[in-house]
């Protein structure tokens, strides 16, 4: 039995744990084998199995050894190579999608079947791209490319090996890293390529620019290979949503083979026992106890909940969850008197000014005796109270002094100026973190009237860190916040913005959704985290 056979017969079996997806992956297999329209060339994907056994890994213990698949990876190859249209040398599938954890070997699985590609499938003039959404994580694939070769071919008697690509001057073939902006490809003619990582793609342009080029290739082959994101509105996640269909059945595209490793709906995915639904090399490349470790974090930390069920469990997340659960802020809730700091201890100041009439914030931290005290001060033109959605809260928190109005129908810097003047001459400020986007005048006026003022990126890069320090003393109860509801109100309306490389910022759905406070805090312990003293504490 070979062991695409005996991957089917575990699935059909469920002796081996697989979602929903897959499972229908294998029955889509073994329906093509019955349409009388295909025919199933075996030596064809012997051929492609047996291209593997001559390469070798190069890193890690298994260094030197051959590349040995998972009965999973060789299925995947004879669904993607066994089909043909009966009676022709024509190849069924031509577009690959496989989703799947992070650490499952696919960046190397699908590095071989490049070079297989460049060397072996028999089209001469090849020309594989190896492309991604930055051209960094387009060279992990090529590494792989061309460390496999070095070891093929240590002498470079067939192959040589340059920086960016690989030539095959057998059969005037050659394997090469793409920029990641489609507008510099200049006319590319793949017979394959790969796209990898495909989830932080902000569009389709670079699939597309290769895409249509593969029209004068016989035997094309695209293939996209990614774990899951959080931006279901981008490329990947709409591609992913039409091989969803098909696996279904509600489409039909016999061209495209996707396999998809994920959970079912259904499933907890703190439950060890569905992890190897999303990571079908368990045990193998990545371990139980890896995986453990990083959902105990997940579930310790909710800024890291989204990256772990993204990239360790491969779920589509939407951003869109609260960041810090209510009670989390409720527990760190107290009366905090900014007087009993007076100027003996360090305070470190973040002000979120408001563009034109709308809520400002300006948050006081304290660092002292192990803990980290905040204390915002909330204020709202006074005619916004009768024009905004929250008329009855904005006038509730007024009547109880939680909110401070100022005159007139926008912001009133100056009064909030007049505020921190007066801040300052009772407590030890060393710095005012503000946003330099709208604050020019400000900050001015601040200066000159000898204000510590200090410019803060609210950039996602920039703001990752303070972020994550606010979380982490919440989360460990070492903040105090102080006792007002606006502060609860705006967190309850962060969620988290992330980039493709897991950096993090507060977001908000929608401008109802008012996050001021915590702006203002996150930029107050940015400036304090800007000062050598933070290492003692943080």
């Amino acid at each position: 039995m070979t062991g695409w056979e005996r991957y089917c017969q575990g699935v059909t079996d469920g002796n081996i744990v697989v979602c929903d997806l897959v499972r229908r992956a294998v029955l889509r297999f073994l329906d093509m084998l019955e349409d009388e329209r295909l025919e199933f060339k075996t030596k064809k994907v012997e051929r492609v199995i047996a291209f593997f056994s001559i390469l070798r890994h190069f890193k890690g213990k298994h260094s030197g050894k051959p590349f040995l698949l998972e009965d999973w990876q060789m299925f995947i190859i004879a669904a993607i190579y066994g089909f043909y249209y009966t009676g022709t040398n024509e190849r069924v599938v031509t577009s690959v999608y496989i989703e799947m954890a992070r650490k499952q070997g696919k960046t190397a699985f699908a590095a071989g079947l490049c070079l297989y590609h460049e060397i072996a499938d028999g089209e001469a003039g090849a020309e594989v791209y190896l492309a991604a959404n930055s051209r960094e994580q387009a060279k992990i694939a090529f590494k792989f490319c061309s460390q496999f070769a070095k070891k093929m071919d240590p002498k470079g008697q067939i192959l040589q090996i340059y920086r960016d690509y690989i030539d095959l001057n057998a059969n005037v073939s050659t394997l090469k890293v793409l920029a990641a902006d489609s507008s510099k490809l200049d006319g590319p003619d793949p017979s394959m390529y790969l796209l990898d990582e495909y989830h932080a793609a902000k569009d389709s342009s670079l699939k597309d620019v290769l895409q249509s080029g593969q029209g004068t290739r016989e035997s094309p082959m695209s293939m996209i290979i990614t774990t899951a994101g959080f931006d279901k509105l981008g490329p990947c996640f709409q591609y992913r949503e039409m091989c969803v269909d098909v696996l279904n059945g509600i489409k039909d595209d016999e061209r495209l083979f996707t396999i998809i490793y994920s959970l079912d709906e259904k499933d907890d995915w703190k439950d060890e026992r569905v992890w190897i639904k999303s990571n079908p090399n368990l045990e193998v490349t990545v371990k139980m106890a890896y995986i453990r470790s990083q959902v105990k974090k997940a579930v310790n930390s909710p800024i890291d909940e989204v990256g772990v069920r993204t990239k360790t469990i491969n779920q589509w997340c939407d951003s869109m969850e609260v960041w810090i659960p209510d009670h989390h802020i409720i527990k760190c809730t107290g009366d905090v008197d900014i007087n009993i700091f007076g100027k003996e201890t360090e305070c470190y100041v973040g002000i979120d000014l408001s563009s034109t009439s709308d809520l400002t914030a300006l948050s006081l931290m304290f660092p002292y005796k192990g803990k980290f005290y905040f204390k915002t001060f909330y204020y709202l033109p006074e005619e916004a109270l009768s024009t905004k959605k929250y008329k009855e809260m904005y006038g509730d928190w007024a009547r109880n002094k939680y909110l401070i109005i100022t005159p007139g129908n926008v912001v009133d810097y100056d009064y909030i100026l007049n505020d921190l003047v007066d801040l300052d001459s009772k407590l030890y400020i060393l710095k005012i973190g503000y946003d330099a986007w709208n604050s020019t005048q400000f900050v001015i006026n601040a200066t000159n009237r000898g204000l510590p003022m200090e410019p803060i990126s609210q950039s996602i890069g920039n703001f990752n860190r303070p972020t994550k320090e606010l979380e982490r003393v919440i989360m460990s109860g070492n903040a105090v916040i102080d006792n007002n509801p606006i502060n609860r109100f705006c967190f309850k309306n962060v969620t988290m913005k992330f980039d493709s490389s897991g950096n993090a910022k507060p977001n908000k759905e929608n401008n109802d959704k008012k996050i001021d406070g915590v702006i203002a805090d996150i930029e107050a312990l940015g400036v304090y985290l800007l000062t050598p003293q933070y290492s003692n504490s943080l």
